[in-house]
């Protein structure tokens, strides 16, 4: 759990956007399902794909770099991090569209999500995009530790709170999650450990409404990079996986 909550609609996952709308979006068809959509969407995901592929296959002939000052990691960080040209034509930044604070969300022991500085950490980014009618939301998000043994900690601690807790809830509003569950993502390749996909409905927003969005958080180390996607929808929680996959392996791609 790392991605810090946007402000805007709607909450986010335990481990990824927490910040709620103050108003709940009205019920409006998905854009994905809208008249013309089907195609292009179609083909927007075998693009992603096809770019994930020649992004790695150009990185496979040289190593991973190395951070080893925060100015390096600033320089990664921004440089990995997707944008909303990533998400295609109607993505549009949200607000705030950066965060560079080291804060991570990790579950308690009684599985409510608390805030915690990042430890060991030379870098740390967030950036959050959205849909422009409102009905997706992803974070990308980049972790450069001082060595891989920190990263790997962090990506074993995130893995822990998704197999550990089904339910949680945000210790600092009302916000709710149910059907928390690690989801299998070890085809995925390129990463030194794939860590894991968590997947989980938010029920309740932060103000105490009732609430029915769905997301995909996926996350991967190479060496003291940990990098990691949210992707939050209002339906269709299989195409979550789906597409946070294929932003991993871009984000890989630029390392």
């Amino acid at each position: 759990m790392s991605i810090q909550p946007p402000p805007g609609p709607p909450a986010g996952p335990p481990s990824g956007p927490l910040g709620p709308p103050t108003v709940t979006p009205p019920p409006r068809c998905p854009w994905w399902r809208r008249s013309g959509v089907l195609a292009g969407v179609a083909v927007a995901a075998v693009a992603v794909a096809v770019v994930a592929a020649l992004v790695l296959a150009r990185h496979a002939g040289r190593g991973t770099p190395s951070a080893g000052t925060p100015a390096q990691a600033r320089d990664i960080t921004r440089r990995v991090a997707l944008a909303p040209a990533d998400w295609g034509p109607d993505a549009v930044r949200d607000d705030p569209y950066e965060n560079d604070d080291k804060v991570v969300l990790v579950a308690d022991d009684s599985c409510k999500v608390v805030r915690q500085p990042g430890v060991y950490m030379l870098g740390y980014l967030d950036r959050n995009v959205r849909k422009k009618d409102l009905t997706e939301y992803v974070t990308s998000t980049v972790m450069v530790y001082r060595g891989a043994g920190f990263a790997q900690a962090d990506a074993a601690r995130f893995r822990a709170d998704a197999q550990r807790c089904g339910k949680e809830a945000d210790s600092g509003s009302k916000a709710r999650w149910e059907d928390i569950h690690e989801v299998d993502i070890s085809t995925l390749k390129g990463f030194d450990d794939v860590v894991s996909a968590e997947e989980g409905h938010l029920t309740v927003d932060r103000d105490g409404r009732k609430a029915d969005w769905y997301y995909t958080t996926a996350t991967g180390r190479t060496g003291q990079f940990l990098l990691q996607v949210t992707v939050l929808r209002d339906a269709s929680p299989g195409r979550n996986r789906e597409e946070a996959l294929n932003a991993l392996s871009v984000m890989r791609g630029r390392l």
